[in-house]
């Protein structure tokens, strides 16, 4: 897992609080790489946007916050963000598996060559809330949890516990590889994790959800 120290180095240089979440949290909690992944999201706080967005452009980063309708609008500075959605791609400028093309004044669309990520040179950040020393669920800010349970850390690497995580994947539980995640993390998730996933898929999904027992 050396992207993730790399990762970390970096973030400690941004100087902000941040959480490996996605797929490689799923990989820290397991102590193992269970399958390939396709790109690295860190989740970090919406108090910290603004300095995140500037620092990273002084780094030289292209920076694209999506829009919907498949087009992402570059950000030129602090000033010009849209703040439509609550992530943003952070995308270097050699970087050889996206291919962004111009559709409008700002706005781009985009291709992915669906490779596996290696190198740091993409991160999708995750704009959440924290408030009282709780991590707010960016879903439903009635489903949160204690900040020092919400985020963990493994060899000084921070991640999002893995009730969280699949939390945030039950809203595209069909993808087979979030599927596979469900199915890892939950063997080793203790009880007490079980449980709160459990009641926070009943509340977000009070049809039924195929990961509800």
């Amino acid at each position: 897992m050396d992207l993730l120290g790399v990762l970390n180095e970096f973030m400690i240089h941004l100087g902000v609080d941040y959480a490996v979440c996605g797929g490689y949290a799923i990989d820290l909690f397991l102590g193992q790489k269970t399958r390939p992944h396709k790109d690295l999201d860190v989740a970090v706080y919406r108090e910290d946007r603004d300095a995140i967005v500037q620092r990273m452009l002084n780094d030289g980063w292209d920076m694209y916050e999506p829009c919907g309708c498949a087009f992402l609008h570059k950000i030129g500075g602090v000033e010009t963000q849209k703040r439509i959605k609550s992530n943003i791609w952070c995308v270097r400028p050699d970087n050889a598996h996206y291919k962004f093309t111009a559709h409008e004044k700002d706005m781009f669309a985009v291709e992915f060559d669906g490779s596996e990520q290696t190198d740091l040179d993409f991160i999708e950040l995750l704009f959440n809330d924290r408030r009282d020393g709780e991590f707010l669920y960016a879903k439903n800010k009635d489903i949160k949890m204690k900040l020092d349970s919400a985020v963990i850390k493994v060899k000084e690497i921070p991640y999002l516990t893995p009730e969280l995580v699949l939390l945030y994947k039950s809203t595209m539980s069909e993808s087979p590889d979030y599927q596979l995640d469900f199915e890892n993390a939950s063997m080793k998730m203790n009880e007490e994790q079980r449980a709160w996933l459990n009641g926070a898929l009943i509340r977000m999904f009070p049809r039924g959800h195929k990961w509800i027992k």
